[in-house]
């Protein structure tokens, strides 16, 4: 059918896909906790397209 994992997706680019999505989250817990610091809408921080 044409589908790939997220692994070998990421393996095509010559990622870790362990090391990327640690990496994702460690940056989508950052967000959070920013804008509840600040206050702020995550929105305002970020925008997801």
């Amino acid at each position: 059918m044409g589908l790939k994992t997220l692994s070998d997706h990421f393996q095509e680019l010559g990622a870790d896909f362990g090391e990327e999505i640690e990496r994702r989250a460690s940056d989508a817990k950052l967000i959070l906790e920013t804008a509840a610091k600040h206050g702020v809408p995550v929105e305002m921080l970020w925008k997801p397209s």
